[in-house]
């Protein structure tokens, strides 16, 4: 396993790694130009942004294991911008494929950067449903995808089939530059249950920057990753997603995946405008009939609950 920064490519996807810090080093005290080095979130300012630095110190005061990441270009799973949108009423819509909150950026501004924390839901096979086939979700924060034609995600999958009475359940951690397919982070180890926490940002409308932790195990991964061919960046929108992704070219079927919470949701704008996931649209997911399968609750200005239905 690589134990520097280096350039890797998935494809026609290009990417960069970090060295895995050494023993004893400590994002805390650890001068900028290292913290880079290591992949490490730049250090907030506790005096002058001390609701960020809260949150940076809530991570990285963790003795953690930091990770190089592996990829596995997952060619059959693409996670969309979102679809069938109908907007009912002002503040909530309804999608085929997202439900979450969605957040637009102020006028004349873009957002650069993203983070939400969330615990991976556990799938089971939706009640009266059909055995013998996969039900789907997939839990993530990302930019962009309403009402633009790309996205720049990172999340966790909970999928799960049940066949002969035994539930076979797949549970990961990936990324996705949309229109390209998602890519499995197929060393971090996540299951049903662990605390995420995910930091997006945008180095510029070629770059981003993704740093994943697993709160529960205290593993950690960072990445950065090149724009790949036909996708975009345009800083149009945050958003806090439980979407049914696209399987094989067509739109999968919902898994039971309980609920889950996004905590601590907010985004960055280019000038330096705070957003929290509660000033934002609600989406509900509906199915062929237009019922809705799963749906979205604002508790607290930065706190969303996602409830299968």
């Amino acid at each position: 396993m690589p134990n520097k920064k280096t350039e890797t490519s998935i494809g026609e996807l290009k990417l960069t790694t970090f060295e895995v810090p050494p023993e004893g080093f400590d994002p805390l005290t650890a001068p900028p130009s290292k913290l880079l080095h290591h992949g490490v979130a730049p250090r907030p300012d506790k005096d002058k942004d001390p609701e960020l630095y809260k949150k940076w110190h809530k991570v990285y005061s963790k003795k953690l294991t930091h990770i190089v990441p592996e990829f596995l270009k997952n060619e059959n799973k693409q996670h969309r911008p979102v679809a069938n949108r109908v907007d009912i009423k002002d503040g909530t819509s309804t999608s085929t494929n997202w439900s979450g909150g969605v957040v637009p950026s102020p006028a004349g501004d873009t957002f650069k950067w993203i983070t939400g924390n969330w615990i991976v839901p556990d799938p089971n096979q939706p009640p009266g449903l059909p055995t013998g086939q996969w039900y789907y979700s997939s839990a993530w924060i990302g930019i962009d995808g309403w009402g633009s034609n790309d996205v720049l995600q990172a999340g966790t999958d909970s999928d799960v089939l049940v066949q002969n009475g035994v539930a076979h359940k797949a549970v990961a951690a990936w990324w996705e530059w949309f229109p390209n397919s998602s890519v499995t982070i197929t060393n971090l180890p996540v299951t049903s249950g662990d605390y995420m926490t995910c930091l997006i940002c945008s180095t510029g409308a070629a770059t981003a920057t993704i740093y994943l932790t697993n709160l529960s195990t205290n593993t950690h991964v960072s990445f950065q990753i090149t724009i790949p061919s036909g996708a975009t960046f345009n800083g149009n929108c945050a958003e806090w997603i439980l979407e049914a992704p696209t399987v094989n070219g067509g739109q999968s079927a919902l898994c039971d995946y309980g609920a889950t919470f996004f905590d601590e949701a907010y985004a960055y704008t280019a000038k330096n405008v705070q957003e929290n996931a509660g000033v934002g649209n609600t989406v509900n997911m509906v199915n062929s009939a237009n019922s809705i399968i799963s749906q979205a609750l604002i508790e607290a200005p930065q706190l969303l609950k996602v409830s299968f239905v």
